[in-house]
Order: structure tokens, then sequence, then C-alpha cells
């Protein structure tokens, strides 16, 4: 072993940078120095001390006061030294000196104690500052102690002293892998390579653009994804090590300790350039200077303060770059383990305060084995993972109850080391190997009364620990590992209690964090994705065994799991392979039907049913904040539900219009209501026509929908997709605006179909989902296309070749062609490659969005004022469907869901009249349709949802019980509202001998 610098030996002479050769023929592994003291530790746990001053001999001496403890690691600060046993026993030593006679500082070790606040905790690695220390235990938990001018304890305050070890609670449930010390400044570092810093900052030393200092833990972000796996600290400047061999440096450089050629201070992290391309393996900071090393060429690589002869360089002057230590002209020779001579072969390098260390290998082949060992290892917290892979032994069991217990051993398994994609982990991904996730499971699942206290442990312990806001977002981690276990659980007791707290704790952290889970979600796989959706879901779907007391009452459990399950269906939405939304849906009605039979039994009073039903409503309307949990189906039965409550408790609103001014008569005929706020059933009558009721009401809509269509109105159409959209021409429209919104809301609501042809946007804008660039190619293909050829342009030339801003060209009243700013000074900002985005993002946003605010406003309130709150629970895709029906006409269902009365389905009338039905060409039909129904358009579903009812007057009379319907002027009736009994004795006459139908005759 070589050393060169301040040596401590002898009279305390500053000795010229000669180095010297000690410890000849031992195994040393590791070496810790601070003024005036050095600690060897060699690989059979032996340890030697040199104190300067003291009266000893050049070899150093053997300390013998650990009884049989073999020591691991030791680490020093100007008063005390800490020694690691390698069973995890902690032992502290004061360093005391006093000056001479002579002015000379004199320095003594005393003897080690053992630190017996921590005793009973298994330490795996210390650090020391100047007058602080931290200890890192085996499963994540990081204590420190001594002085706190500076906030160097990371407690979240700063005073004199703490004398007893204290819990670090600001950084819960990270995974550290390494902590360091500086002067007064502290460094923790995690598995996946974030860097944490904290203390005395007033050269910049924790890399955080500034010079205040930090009192908790700070998360270096200049560092992120830079896959950190090493920091080293001296007095006041910082040097970490990437896995690629790169070097950053911050802090102080007033010596040149940086390698900046500089002696500027840096707040920043700052490449080491001129080590560019070397790939450094090991690094290592002494007080003010600076070490790397370089294994490709078996070179030492220093810079910074060189008055010591710390540098190696045969002087004492400050380096600013980083220079090649020549070892070879300063040793000569190695002397082995075995007695041999070797040239130096550097294994490990150590920094102490003004001394440097190079530990020589015996090995000869210098490429081969430095390449297998290039990088530093540090003992690590245990892992799940390692020991699921092995036999599970006694010790092992314990082993694995107990990691389950925190979520730093937890957060810190299962990492995915192919490609170190762990390195990877930020708001996006989660650096899981979810396969190695399985893997341990099924070797978990294989003992029950393992898999039962990792359960306990986990519920017990780890989900308790969990915080609102993690410090680190590899914390997040264990919210994608415990659903793995509920799922190797099955459907028992167990795997619900387990779920359910895993809910409380998911929906208990902060929106940021959520934000982050939800984006993990969204890249998981898709098995345990689709695992992840049929949890919630079937814990979802039990509130159907709840009795009617439980079912009344606002279930937190069943909410939590709703919660989630909504959570994961629009995450699905933007899933590259989403899964059916079927497997959202949970059966409602049938559930509630269920819990009503289970407590009334099928005999009840029609006052009780009334209760009861009124109740279920209720809680229904508790449900619409889950729409993911309904079908279509259900959807359109709330609604109707909806509805018909509506129609018990409201009286009519009525509105005559002119068959020869159907839009204009409607906006006058509204404009009386428009302050008024109210969900009514509405009634239309025509002008002259004493004719009312659904169907009547039905076909003004038919007829307003092809006015709207056919004329210049209020809305514009657009000429390549004929949808209409607000016009911008028209700043003084807001009130028609309004009521055009309350006559959609009235068409939802009445369960009337309301053809208006508006894009997909609209619906989105009233159920609140941001439209996108593909809603404007939907409105304007052309526009919507040219933005997309933008977003694709993948060449650096975009800006020579489209030549675009940030402005957006409109056509005002006049007939001109004004530019509108898209950013502040878009007329100035260019579209490049690095903002297309930008330029797109905001583009739609204004043609969807901004130049349309004001009137789409209007005709969301009047929407509101109208529709039934229900509307909520339908996507944009269904209310457009809901509203504007659909065209699939299936004429065979229609003839299907038919009903008689006084026919059979076998009866000849009713057989002629299908069969003249059947040749009939579609336009006939449609018109037949339009007849029946007041539209050509079907209720969304098809026909499935419409049936008619054939009635033979001469045998059967509609009583006063059956509701009335005009249309065409025709009458009709409507049993209920999903069927339509045919009274055009007529036309039934026709059919019975075989004559042509005409529906315009009718």
């Amino acid at each position: 072993m070589l050393c060169w610098g301040e040596l401590t030996s002898g009279s305390g002479q500053n000795p010229c940078s000669q180095s010297e050769e000690i410890l000849t023929g031992e195994r040393v592994q590791h070496v810790c120095s601070r003024e005036g003291v050095t600690v060897f530790v060699l690989e059979n746990g032996k340890v030697y001390t040199r104190a300067r001053g003291q009266d000893q001999k050049s070899k150093p001496g053997q300390f013998t006061k650990f009884k049989d403890q073999k020591i691991h690691f030791a680490d020093s600060g100007t008063s005390h030294i800490l020694f690691l046993s390698k069973g995890g026993s902690l032992f502290q030593s004061k360093v005391k000196s006093w000056k001479t006679a002579a002015q000379t500082r004199t320095f003594s070790i005393m003897k080690p104690q053992l630190l017996k606040d921590l005793n009973g905790r298994k330490i795996i690695q210390v650090a020391c500052g100047n007058n602080h220390s931290l200890a890192l235990t085996k499963d994540g938990q990081l204590f420190t102690w001594g002085q706190n001018t500076y906030g160097q304890l990371g407690l979240g305050t700063k005073d004199a002293c703490r004398h007893i070890p204290e819990l670090m609670i600001s950084l819960p449930g990270m995974p550290v892998a390494q902590i360091t010390a500086g002067g007064e400044h502290s460094f923790a570092l995690s598995l996946s390579g974030t860097v944490f810093g904290w203390g005395r900052n007033n050269h910049g030393q924790l890399g955080l653009k500034d010079t205040e200092d930090r009192y908790i833990p700070n998360h270096v972000k200049l560092l992120e994804l830079k896959r950190i796996i090493y920091s080293s600290c001296g007095e006041e400047h910082t040097a970490v090590l990437t896995k690629d061999g790169l070097v950053f440096t911050f802090g102080a450089g007033s010596f040149g300790q940086l390698g900046h050629n500089s002696t500027e201070d840096e707040t920043k992290p700052h490449l080491l350039g001129y080590l560019f391309g070397k790939k450094v393996s090991q690094i290592a900071c002494g007080s003010f200077h600076t070490l790397a090393f370089v294994p490709s060429i078996g070179k030492i690589f220093s810079f910074g303060r060189g008055e010591k002869g710390q540098l190696g360089n045969r002087e004492t002057k400050d380096q600013l770059l980083p220079l090649p230590v020549n070892i070879t002209g300063m040793s000569g020779k190695c002397t082995t383990a075995d007695g041999h001579t070797t040239e130096p072969v550097i294994k490990r390098i150590f920094a102490g305060g003004n001394q440097s260390f190079a530990v020589c290998n015996d090995e000869v082949d210098l490429v081969s084995k430095m390449d297998r060992s290039s990088h530093i290892t540090l003992k690590r917290i245990i892992t799940v993972d390692n020991f699921l892979e092995k036999q599970l032994c006694k010790e092992r069991r314990k082993a694995i109850s107990e990691a389950f217990s925190c979520s730093q051993t937890l957060s810190g398994s299962f990492l995915e080391v192919r490609n170190d994609g762990h390195f990877k982990t930020n708001g996006e991904m989660s650096g899981l190997d979810l396969s190695a996730v399985s893997r341990g499971f099924e070797n978990l699942a294989k003992s029950c009364s393992l898999l039962q206290k990792v359960k306990n442990a986990v519920q017990h312990h780890l989900i308790p620990s969990l915080l609102r806001s993690p410090t680190c977002v590899e914390t997040l981690r264990v919210y994608i590992i415990i659903p793995e276990l509920i799922a190797v659980l099955g459907e028992s007791r167990d795997s619900a209690m387990l779920l359910e707290s895993l809910s409380r704790a998911i929906l208990s952290l902060e929106e940021e964090y959520f934000k982050i889970l939800e984006c993990w979600w969204r890249t998981i796989p898709d098995d345990f994705f689709m695992r992840l959706v049929t949890m919630y879901q079937r814990e979802s779907n039990q509130f159907h065994l709840l009795a009617l007391a439980e079912v009344s009452r606002y279930d937190t459990r069943l909410h939590d799991s709703l919660k989630i399950l909504q959570a994961l269906f629009k995450v699905n939405l933007s899933r590259y392979a989403k899964i059916p939304d079927g497997n959202f849906c949970i059966p409602v009605m049938e559930n509630l039907r269920y819990s009503f039979m289970s407590v009334t039994g099928y005999a009840c009073s029609e006052l009780k049913f009334q209760q009861y039903f009124s109740a279920l409503l209720g809680i229904q309307r508790q449900l619409f904040a889950y729409p993911c949990i309904f079908d279509m189906e259900t959807k359109l039965q709330a609604l109707n539900l909806e509805f018909m409550l509506l129609a018990n408790s409201k009286e009519l609103i009525h509105l005559q219009v002119s068959r020869k001014a159907i839009l204009q008569s409607a906006l006058k005929g509204l404009k009386s209501i428009r302050s008024a706020a109210y969900c009514a059933v509405l009634q239309v009558v025509f002008e002259g026509e004493s004719c009312y009721g659904k169907g009547v009401t039905q076909e003004f809509f038919t007829l307003l929908s092809r006015e709207l269509y056919g004329s210049r109105g209020i809305f514009q159409r657009s000429e390549e997709s004929g949808l209409l959209w607000f016009s911008n021409e028209e700043p003084e429209m807001d009130l028609a605006f309004h009521v055009m919104g309350i006559l959609c809301g009235f068409a939802v609501s009445n369960s009337l179909i309301c053809n208006f042809n508006f894009p997909l946007a609209l619906y989105k804008k009233l159920l609140h989902v941001p439209p996108s660039l593909e809603d404007l190619k939907e409105l304007s293909p052309t526009e919507g296309n040219s933005l997309q050829e933008v977003l694709d342009y993948e060449h650096d030339d975009i800006e020579e070749m489209l030549c675009l801003d940030f402005t957006v060209s409109e056509e005002t009243t006049e007939g001109s062609r004004v530019r509108q700013e898209l950013i502040p000074d878009g007329i100035n900002t260019p579209v490049q490659k690095h903002n297309r985005k930008q330029y797109v993002d905001a583009y739609v946003d204004y043609k969807l969005n901004i130049s349309v605010k004001k009137h789409f406003e209007a005709f969301s309130q009047g929407f509101r004022k109208s529709a039934l709150p229900v509307v909520d629970i339908f996507f944009p895709e269904e209310l457009r469907n809901v509203l504007q029906g659909n065209t699939g006409y299936e004429w065979g269902q229609l003839e299907q869901n038919a009903r008689y009365a006084g026919y059979t389905q076998t009866d000849k009338t009713v057989r002629n009249f299908w069969k003249v039905f059947e040749q009939l060409p579609k336009e006939k039909k449609l018109q037949f349709l339009a007849f029946l129904s007041g539209s050509e358009r079907i209720p969304v579903g098809g026909f499935q949802n419409f049936c008619i009812t054939i009635l033979n007057t001469k045998k059967e009379t509609p009583d006063s019980s059956y509701p009335r319907a005009y249309t065409c002027s025709r009458i009709l009736d409507l049993p209920n509202y999903s069927c339509i009994e045919i009274l055009a004795e007529k036309l039934l006459h026709a059919m019975e001998y075989g004559e042509e139908f005409n529906a315009q005759e009718l």
C-alpha cells in the first residue's frame, strides 16, 4: 500500500511529496484519515492506526481492543473515529489533540467504546463529517448525531449538538445505497441514483444552484437520471461518479479541487470534461483535493490543493486540472503478500485530509481484473428478491418477514438491472422488473405460513408507515409491488383487508405523487394492469352483499375501491394497449335489486317500494362519480329513472313553435325562461295544431336539426366535414347559444334524438374532457392533418421548410385576415424542432377552446340548466350517440321486438304487415320510422331499445292509462318510454288485404 502527502508518523514535520510504502504484505480493505490520525482496516478484520506525534515505529500500531470483533469499515472526523464491525456493531473512539512545547500538534486515539444507542441495530455503513456522524442500518434507516450548526444532521433544524443518534425521518422509504459526509454537509444516494444533500452550502457544495444551507435532505435534480453510483465529499466540495465513468464536481474551487481549470466555486454539478472518455471507476475527496482512478490505463488522476504533497506530483503547488500521479516513479516496485515484487497495480484509492492512499493489487492481469471490479462496491440494504431466489431456511424466513415491514427495503427490491433500467426511474417509469416480482411472489406462495407473516407485516407495519408526500419517487414502488401480494392471496378475507388498507394509502397520496403512480400504471405490462383492474372491479362488486342499512350508508371501503377503479379507467384510455371497457363494469342495477330482495323479500307494500325506490335512486346518484362501472344499457336506465322521477315532481314546460320558422320561434319561446334554473319535461306544440306529446316534441327536434344544418344560422358549418361549430363572426350571439344549449339539454333529459351534427369536441368540452388534435382533424381535416405533418417532421430544417411562427390566421367579418398570437410574442417565435409540439398544442387550444370560449360557455350553461345531472356518467362518444341517435338499422330486430294486442304473431294480418314492410325500399322504411317516432334516426343501442306494439282496435281499446302522443298529426299511443302503440286502423286494414303501403299518404 502507498501513501503520499502529509504523513502522520514521526515528529509531525511536513514531509516532501515523496510517498511511503506501508503495511507491506497486508491486504488493506479500507483507509480513512483526518488531520493527525489515519486508520487502516485490513481484510482480516484487524485495525492499524497512526497518530501524529506518538512514539511509534514506522509501521502503524495495531488496535487490540475490539475483543472478538472483526472490523469491516472505519471513518474519521476531526475529533472522533467510527469503527464498524462485520457483524454490524458500531464503536466510537474520541481523538484528543494538544500542542507540545515546540508548538507542534500531537494526537492520541482513545479506547473504542460500543455505541450502545445503536446496539441491536445492524449497521452497514457509517460516515463522518468534521464533527457529525451518519449511520445506515441494514433495513434502510438513517441515524445522525453530533454538531448541527448548519443542519448537517438533516433533522429539519439547526442547533448546537445532538449527543445521541436520532432517526432521520426526512428520507422516509428511500432505499439508500450510500451515505457520505463532508466538513459540515452530508449526502445520501439511492439505489437508483437519486442524490440528496443537506447541511452547509456556503460554496454550493450541495449542488442546488445556490449557497443557502439546507436543514433537510434536498433532491439534487440536476443529477437526475445521470445513473450516479457513488459520491464523495471534501471539506467544502463534492464529487459524484456515474456508472458510465463520468465525474461531476461542485462546491468550493479555491484550490482547483473541482478540476475545471479554475478556482471559482460551482453551485451546480459540472461535468469533469478533462477526464471525459476515460471512464473513471473510483473517486475520492480529501479536504481540498480530489482523486480519480481510470482502470483501463491503471492511472490515478489528482487535482486541487498540493501544499502537503497530497497530489503526488513531487511538488507542493495547487493543480487546477486532473493530471496523472506517477506511482511507479514514487515507489518503484510493489511487494505482494507472498513476498514477490511486481509493478504497482492499483486496486483501491482513498483520500484523507491532506493525504492520498493507493492499495496495490498483487494481480498481474491488470485489464481483465479491473474491468470485472471496476466500480466501487458498498454494503447495501437487504433486498427481498435476493432472499426469495434462495432456499428458505429459518433465518431467511425471518429476514423476509422483516424486509416486508419497511418500505426502504421493499422499494429497493425487484429492480430492473438489465440495461440499468432502474437508473431510469422517474415520474414515468418505476424501474421495477415486474417479471421478477411475479417470480418472487410465486416462490413466496409456496409457504402458506410465510405468506401469512408477510401479509401481516405489510398490513400492520409497511402500509401504516407510508406517507402522503414521499421525499423520493422510488418509494412509490411499493404501490406496484403490494398488489402482486394480494393476487397470490387469492379471493380471501386477508386479500380484501389488505386491498382496503392499500386503497386508503393510495388515496391519501398528495396529488403530485398520485399522478406519478397513474403514469406508472400506464406503462406496466398488460397482464399486471389487467390483474390490478380485476382486483378492484371484484372488490367494488362486493357491495351487493351488504344489507339495506349498509347499502344506504356512504360506505368508505366501497367508495375507496371505486375511486381507484375510476382512476385505472382513465389510465386505460391512454395506454398503448387498452383493455376492454367492460372489465371495469359492475352490474349496478342487479346489485341494487338483490339488496332490495334480500331485505324486503318479494312481498312489500307499494309505499315501502316507493320509499326504497327513492333510496336506491339516491345510492345510484352517489355512484355517478364513477361512470366506468356503468355499461351503456345501465346508463340509459339511469337516465330514464331520473327522468321518470322528474316527470312526477316537475311541471311541464310548454313550447309553442311555428313550422315555418322552427328555429326563430323556438329561440323566442325559450328566451322568456332563460333565467330559470330547471331540469324539466319539455312539451312542444306546433302553432295551429292541437296535437302534443313525445312524438310531436321529437318531430320538432327533427325539423330543428334540418333547419339548423340546412341554413346559415348561429352555427358555422364546415365545408370539409359538414360538422357544425361555433361561429366567431357573430360576437353578440351568447343568448342564442345559451338557448341552443337548453334545447340540447332538454333532448338528452327527455330521451329525444337531436341530430345537430356537432363534432366530438363539443361533447368532450361539455363533459370537461380536453379536446385534442384528433378532434380538430374531425372538424377540419385539412387543418388537422397539416398540424400532424408538423409533428411528424423530424428534420432540423423545420424552420426553413415550413416558415411557421406561433400565430394563427383568422378571417374577420369584413373579409380581411388578422394574425392571432398563440403565445406572448408569438409573431417573433419561429416553429422549430424542439417546440413544434408546443405550437400544435397551442394551435388546437386556440381553435377549439380560446377562440370560442365565450360562445361555448353560454351554450354549456344552457345545457347544464336543462340536462339531468346523470349526463356526467356518459363518455363523450356515448353522449353524442344518445343525443344524435344512430343509423344502425337492423330491420329484422324491429320485427323481433314487436308486441301485439288483439293479434298474435302468426295472424295473417301480422304476417302480411311484415311481408310488405320487408319489401319496402329503405326510403319508405325511414318514412314509416319517422311516422312512428318523429325521427328517421333510432336511439342508441339500435332497435334493441325500440319496439312497437300492433294493436287490433276491433278487440282492444286503449284506456286512459295509456300515455298519448302525436306525430304528423296522427294519433299514436305510448305504453311507456320505449314502446309505441300503433292505432292507425287504415294501415292495419291495408296490411290485412296485402294492399300497397304509402307512408306519405299517412
